[in-house]
């Protein structure tokens, strides 16, 4: 019994510490689970000429506890080039209002960015483009209180 118990409490002993360092350590990015793509929206299918990935940063800052800076930077036509204006979709859902919250943001002509309520902790967040068909960046997101 002794021995369970014993590694139960150094099970979360370790997790709170892992949790808590990384949340700790990387302050201004928080940590997420790796996605399809990597960190890049990647477009399918006939888009007129307006291809290529968009990139995906995110950030957060300790003075606005909560929120989630997404910035989207092309990496090829689309979003960049004249004429290939796009619309970049923002979803979130958090544990504290665990139903999906949406954010919208044009890119057109370079890099944009969205801040976005997402709540402390765990925050499954998604971002992709409208109206084109294409691969999402999709994680489970950390933002440290």
């Amino acid at each position: 019994m002794n021995t369970i118990t014993r590694t139960v409490a150094t099970a979360a002993i370790t997790a709170a510490a892992l949790i808590g360092g990384t949340g700790l350590a990387a302050a201004d990015v928080p940590p997420a689970t790796p996605s399809l793509t990597g960190d890049d929206i990647v477009t399918v299918g006939d888009n007129g000429g307006c291809n290529g990935p968009i990139h995906i940063d995110r950030t957060t800052d300790r003075t606005h506890p909560g929120q989630l800076t997404i910035t989207a930077t092309p990496r090829g036509d689309l979003g960049a080039r004249p004429g290939c204006g796009t619309t970049i979709q923002v979803d979130w859902v958090n544990g504290i209002a665990p139903f999906t919250h949406s954010a919208q943001l044009p890119l057109d002509g370079g890099p944009a960015t969205i801040t976005v309520d997402a709540g402390l902790g765990a925050s499954w967040v998604t971002v992709s483009v409208l109206p084109q068909r294409a691969f999402a960046v999709s994680n489970y997101i950390w933002i440290a209180p």
